[in-house]
């Protein structure tokens, strides 16, 4: 049996957790292979403990949470098969990764990743004002939007077009990139690893994004890093700290406000963003109100959700607007039913972080709450990750890496 454990194989852990990132709908995902990219790793995973020779220990209580959560959805006829499917490829993912990464180690690999992607899309907001092309082929996903690939950040055309400067990252929306930003914030948070240089690394990639969730989610953040900092230190690094957690409430307020009203604008594009996201959530609550027990189906929500919204606002209405899932939370209890509570408070409120205290771990909640059900990242794979990580927190499993 292999006694190497994860700092004797770096590279590895690394790709490992890039993985994990950018099979998380990012623009690689939705371009080339989508789930067949799942399976690719899953046997990348399998091979990497076999060909270790490594005796791999699953932690029980694990193997049985994992189990119970691809077994909910077969208890509906009406869930589909093929996500049924992809589910299962994701929790055997999910159940080799945790088994094999400790959190702290997972989370150390993942805001280093994060922080270099950060900086390097900031090269957005120039490529947008001068308008450069990129010499690699374009990124092509699912909604055939056309992104011009830049290898590590992409920019939307229509972006370049209407000189709208928002930075998207690797994904699809600056919405979907706050979500990864913000996470790295939480892990540091949670690991103390926080230092002022890194608070302002996100800081400025939050401004760039431009994003009315992130702004709030990473204030309420701010607020936890700055009073945490403040706890045990003298009245000068008090006072800094103060200043900080104040420059940042202003310069997060500038920039939040005219995106706020513009949310409540009905002629630009994001009081529409605003009115899909809430269609988004009035459909999946009235979806549960009406099927509380086994919901209406895992991964049916083309074939339920929609003709269900369309019929709920009017054709008219759905038409204009058009909710597109984006509550992936509330998606997720509409499809499975009440029990998927069960699941997701371990999401919400994960053992990793029980170590903060309840203050702390509250705003957690609250930020993980905001950020996964705004963005539907609940069908991919950095949800099971995370759903699994708060069912096991910072229990030392069996390390391979």
């Amino acid at each position: 049996m292999s006694t190497s454990i994860y700092q004797n194989n770096t590279p590895l852990c690394v790709f490992s957790v890039l993985c994990v990132i950018l099979l998380s709908k990012s623009l690689y995902f939705e371009s080339y292979g989508q789930n067949n990219l799942l399976i690719i790793y899953l046997f990348f995973l399998v091979l990497l403990v076999i060909l270790r020779n490594f005796h791999l220990k699953i932690d029980l209580y694990l193997l049985l949470f994992a189990c119970s959560l691809i077994v909910i959805p077969l208890i509906n006829p009406d869930s589909a098969v093929s996500s049924i499917l992809v589910l299962v490829v994701r929790v055997l993912i999910g159940i080799l990764f945790v088994s094999l990464i400790p959190f702290q180690v997972f989370a150390r690999y993942y805001i280093k990743i994060i922080l270099i992607l950060s900086v390097i899309s900031w090269l957005t907001w120039p490529v947008i004002y001068f308008d450069v092309y990129s010499l690699v082929p374009d990124f092509t996903p699912i909604d055939e939007r056309i992104t011009r690939n830049y290898i590590l950040f992409g920019v939307w055309d229509s972006f370049v077009l209407h000189q709208t400067f928002r930075n998207s990252g690797l994904w699809w929306e600056p919405g979907a990139f706050q979500v990864f930003v913000n996470l790295a914030f939480i892990f540091m948070l949670v690991t103390n690893t926080v230092s002022l240089k890194k608070y302002f690394l996100l800081l400025i990639t939050i401004i760039t994004i431009n994003s009315t969730v992130g702004f709030i989610v990473f204030f309420l953040l701010s607020f936890v890093f700055l009073a945490d900092k403040a706890k045990s230190s003298s009245v000068l690094i008090k006072l800094r700290y103060a200043t900080i957690l104040i420059i940042t409430l202003i310069v997060c307020t500038i920039l939040f406000i005219p995106v706020v009203l513009d949310k409540f604008t009905a002629v630009s594009n994001s009081f529409v963003s605003f009115q899909s996201r809430y269609f988004d959530f009035l459909i999946s609550f009235n979806m549960f109100l009406d099927n509380p027990f086994i919901g209406y189906g895992f991964g049916t929500q083309v074939e339920n959700a929609i003709p269900y919204g369309q019929q709920l606002l009017g054709q008219h209405k759905y038409n204009l607007v058009k909710p597109t899932g984006a509550d992936g939370l509330t998606m997720f209890l509409a499809q499975v039913g009440f029990i998927g509570f069960i699941f997701l408070f371990y999401f919400i409120f994960p053992r990793y972080a029980y170590k903060k205290g309840l203050f702390s771990g509250l705003i957690f909640s609250l930020c993980l709450t905001l950020i996964f059900n705004t963005q539907n990242f609940t069908f991919t794979i950095i949800f099971i990750v995370l759903l699994f990580y708060g069912l096991v927190g910072y229990k030392k499993q069996n390390r391979f890496f």
